[in-house]
């Protein structure tokens, strides 16, 4: 019996010994890359998932030709968000514009252990009535009919991003990033292709509750501020759960990162270490489709 203990004793030892080696190996790795390497290699692993990192603003957004967009929009998605640990604040938007219902979304909030934002394009078929506006699942605006958006997130009057691009899906993501949905507060501005549209949005966005000085229109180029959303979830024992999961999660995320401070060191030495840790923190809403083609990730990793 002891014989076993002792075997088992030195077998732990031996594994804490290569677990040690392992982790200096990566972190030798990751610090001998260039800056340009390491942009270049996240880049590549974003991509599959459909998102892109961006260097200037420290964020991961989604590429124009992200694979979420032939999923498009439905109610749906939202309400399963609670239980993938995303915790939104979200503000829809619809409106008729040439014989189409369009959907404007908005969302902020805590995605996992990312705290972001994000505007979507989307629009039905024909005319759909206010009543089945929920049932129904909007198609993504094609690349003719993206919009230029921006959209700047703050924290408590600190900016966190101000990101611009002609996008049918702009989104900001700062991963490792714990913030109360509640603390954020988003400014998206978007300019339309002619004043029947922006009209048409403006309207909606009034008769949301939105009021005059929460919104500024020069031309077609309309820019608002949401930091209350007008039409409220009902109170979910689900949300502060969730909530509670994210910060935990994002404090271990940090702790098991902490040879690195800067995200693309972070995220990169998750990559080498926990591969399936990386492609979980890579892509907040997994909900939507399992990724493809992992063997992607053990062919880069050689």
């Amino acid at each position: 019996m002891y014989e076993l203990f002792f075997i088992l004793f030195i077998f732990l030892i031996l594994l804490c010994i290569l677990n040690y080696c392992r982790k200096k190996r990566i972190i030798h790795r990751v610090s001998n890359m260039s800056l340009a390497e390491k942009c270049e290699l996240l880049n590549q692993l974003a991509e599959p998932f459909g998102f892109c990192y961006d260097l200037e603003q420290d964020i991961f957004s989604t590429r124009t030709d992200a694979w979420q967009k032939s999923f498009g929009y439905g109610k749906l998605y939202d309400l399963a968000a609670p239980s993938m640990n995303m915790v939104l604040d979200t503000e829809p938007v619809y409106f008729n514009y040439q014989k189409k219902t369009w959907l404007i979304q908005f969302w902020k909030g805590q995605y996992g252990i990312t705290a972001g934002a994000e505007a979507g394009i989307y629009h039905a078929d024909s005319i759909v009535p206010p009543m089945l506006r929920g049932q129904t699942l909007f198609h993504a605006a094609e690349d003719t009919e993206m919009l230029p958006m921006r959209i700047r997130l703050l924290s408590r009057d600190e900016q966190l991003f101000c990101f611009a691009r002609l996008h049918w899906w702009l989104t900001g993501f700062l991963i490792g990033t714990w913030i109360s949905p509640a603390d954020l507060t988003a400014e998206y501005t978007i300019t339309f292709p002619d004043s029947e549209m922006c009209g048409s949005f403006l309207t909606s966005l009034t008769e949301l509750g939105y009021r005059w000085y929460e919104i500024q229109l020069e031309g077609n180029t309309l820019r608002f501020v949401f930091s209350s959303p007008k039409s409220p979830a009902d109170p979910d024992w689900r949300r502060s759960y969730a909530l509670l999961i994210d910060r935990l999660f994002c404090k271990i995320y940090r702790k098991l990162t902490s040879p690195f401070s800067a995200t693309a060191d972070r995220l990169l030495y998750l990559y080498y270490y926990l591969p399936y840790a990386f492609r979980r923190t890579i892509c907040p809403r997994t909900f939507q489709k399992h990724v493809r083609k992992k063997s992607t990730f053990t062919d880069r990793r050689r």
